[in-house]
């Protein structure tokens, strides 16, 4: 047995150099551990917080769904689209310099979207249909996770949203207002829709719909390059610069048309103006980044998720005989019955909720600047996925063994004067060999030296 002496001495070479404490982690056994620090978590976390990392981020300027469409990190949003599809009110912004590697995630139909490595992501992973007449295809697995950008693969399927609203309007005005986001514009203090030679009968139409719903008498005028409906009216001029945009590049859907209940009757007149069909394909061109992504909305909402494609090439163009410089454009698809090869269900999946769509390419770019985040309410936000925001985290209890594990050391970036209050005097100690992905931690509560 071994003596008092040699215990006490042991026992003192322990203190010195760290500590040897005895802990219990979530469905685990008690076990011994070793760690160089152990205290209140208000003291680690002093010590520790210089030296912590601050992860979760966006690069400042890339696009974000907001209140009415389409914004960049780095500003101060009024709104942002949830997890569960309706706006909410960010409650904390925060951004600073990094540079590294950034991981750049491009599904099947939505845009890419760039990420710190770190960045978690709502995911599932794919479970194999086997079937001995086709190929085995993939399904997503739907058991929802977060999983850090860094960690996904090309078998992973991310989640967008069936974005909610609940207006009422009428359907022939709508598609008045679809017309005009493909052909309108406001000048002066008149409101103008820009036609073909051999769309006439949609110009007489318009004059109709415009005389039964905003009371003003149009006039159709023939030019060189095509057909004219002009109106006069200055408050109607103003309210369409003010909704829409002014120019064809910085046009936008106000929120009160993405929020109908049925916005096909404004998707029709756009096409009509905008678009065509062909067979099961519905097509829009436009120049307007903002429009093109509010297109993703409009589809959540009629079961279709459109397909994005971008269009930046420099060359010229000619216009009425002039060469112009071509600004970037945007094609947005539709599949309403998802036949083709973009919609097919081994690359989107509708659920209750929103949409299962899986990753088509992974890329990884450099990267300095600045990098931004948000908190909101639900922990989530769009990006052209869904992604968790920079809430703290708090210890995790186990009602099964009535234990509490796992608070993160994340920087003082991402921890609040609260959460300090809260948590301060609580016992914790830095375990090396705990992980939360794949960064060391604090623990916290259930130690006893």
């Amino acid at each position: 047995m071994e003596s008092r002496k040699k215990r006490r001495k042991r026992s003192k070479r322990l203190t010195s150099s760290r500590y040897k404490i005895r802990v219990r982690y979530k469905y685990h056994y008690y076990r011994w551990i070793n760690t160089k620090d152990y205290g209140s978590y208000k003291d680690i976390y002093e010590k520790y917080k210089d030296k912590g990392y601050t992860f979760w981020c966006v690069p400042k300027g890339d696009p974000v769904f907001a209140n009415p469409g389409l914004e960049t990190m780095g500003e101060q949003l009024d709104s942002v689209v949830s997890y569960n599809g309706n706006y909410e009110i960010p409650t904390r912004y925060f951004e600073r310099d990094y540079a590294g590697d950034l991981v750049v995630v491009k599904p099947f139909l939505l845009p890419e979207t760039r990420l710190t490595p770190e960045h978690p992501v709502l995911y599932c992973g794919s479970t194999p249909q086997k079937s001995k007449w086709y190929d085995p295809q993939t399904r997503p697995s739907l058991k929802k996770e977060w999983k850090p950008a860094s960690e996904l693969t090309r078998d992973d399927w991310v989640f967008f949203p069936i974005f909610k609203g609940n207006r009422e309007a009428d359907p022939e005005l709508l598609y008045l207002l679809g017309l005009y986001m493909a052909e309108g514009y406001p000048t002066g203090k008149q409101v103008c829709f820009s036609l073909g030679h051999h769309e006439r009968e949609l110009a007489e139409r318009i004059c109709r719909m415009v005389a039964k719903h905003w009371n003003v008498r149009a006039t159709i005028n023939s030019h060189r390059s095509g057909l004219s409906v002009r109106l006069s009216k200055e408050s109607l001029a103003d309210f369409m610069r003010k909704e829409f945009g002014s120019r064809a590049f910085n046009k936008k859907i106000p929120s009160w048309i993405l929020e109908q209940r049925n916005p096909r009757p404004f998707l029709d007149g756009w096409i009509q103006g905008d678009g065509f069909r062909r067979g099961n394909t519905w097509r829009l061109h436009t120049s307007s980044r903002t429009a093109a992504y509010q297109a993703l909305l409009i589809g959540s909402r009629l079961g279709i998720i459109p397909a994005i494609y971008r269009d930046d090439r420099e060359g010229r163009h000619l216009i009425e005989g002039r060469r112009v410089n071509a600004k970037p454009s945007y094609e947005v698809r539709f599949h309403p019955e998802g036949s083709k090869y973009s919609n097919k269900e081994s690359h989107v999946v509708r659920t209750r909720n929103g949409y299962w769509i899986r990753i088509k390419e992974i890329q990884r770019e450099k990267f300095s600047g600045k990098v931004c985040n948000m908190e909101t309410p639900s922990n989530t936000y769009l990006l052209s996925f869904i992604v968790h925001n920079c809430a703290d985290l708090p210890p995790e209890f186990s009602s099964q063994d009535g234990t509490w594990t796992g608070y993160r050391l994340d920087g003082d970036k991402t921890h609040t004067a609260s959460t300090l209050k809260r948590y301060g005097r609580h016992k914790s100690w830095v375990d090396s060999s705990y992980k939360f992905e794949g960064k060391p931690v604090i623990l916290v509560y259930n130690a006893s030296r």
